[in-house]
């Protein structure tokens, strides 16, 4: 098995901002995906989560961007919907897009005191990883399937990832959990992937 590498590309560089995607591949795995398609300061904490967990793990990808802003909002410039974002325009996303990953998990942070689970993937396994991060988080945590954070439009990148259309996790998150709890959440999807609980 080839070690995994990490590849950098700067996707838009402007006078107020920068854009670089990230991948962290072994060029064949499709046992796990782990993105965070708004990193830096878009979603901050969320691209350390990702390539965090990603090398927790004997077999894993890692996918992410990271957007900063010299003024203004980093967000409003480096926050395309997750619904939006195509390989032809990300091309190290390019590169793992027709693999079919067995667990594909997208994280994401959230302005809410809260933790919400979300995704393609089958509502039992949300409920599953739900229950985890109860006991691992201070804020409260919901599941979704519809709604602004449901995550289950075949058209977000967390579900046409996964294998044969089985969908997979998105986890956003609140600031503080990102910060403060961050190790918790990626020892708990550490641990569910492990156990083949996810």
């Amino acid at each position: 098995m080839a070690r995994p590498t990490l590849t950098t590309r700067h996707l838009e560089r402007t006078e107020t901002g920068r854009y670089t995607e990230l991948l962290y591949d072994d060029g064949a795995n499709d046992a796990v995906a782990v993105c965070a398609a708004h990193g830096g300061r878009v979603e901050p904490g969320t691209a350390e989560q990702a390539l965090e967990l990603a090398t927790r793990l004997p077999e894993a990808t890692c996918w992410a961007c990271l957007g900063y802003a010299e003024t203004g909002s980093a967000f409003d410039l480096w926050h395309p919907p997750s619904s939006a974002i195509s390989p032809a325009e990300y091309p190290l996303l390019e590169h793992i897009a027709d693999r079919g990953f067995e667990t594909v998990i997208s994280l994401h942070g959230l302005a809410d005191d809260r933790v919400i689970v979300g995704g393609g993937v089958d509502d039992g396994v949300k409920r599953r990883v739900g229950q985890r991060l109860e006991t691992a988080v201070s804020h409260p945590v919901e599941t979704a399937s519809d709604g602004p954070y449901g995550g289950v439009s075949p058209d977000n990148f967390v579900n046409w990832l996964a294998r044969e259309g089985r969908g997979g996790l998105q986890l956003e998150q609140s600031p503080a959990v990102r910060d403060s709890e961050s190790d918790a959440v990626v020892s708990t999807l550490a641990g569910l992937v492990e156990d083949g609980r996810l």
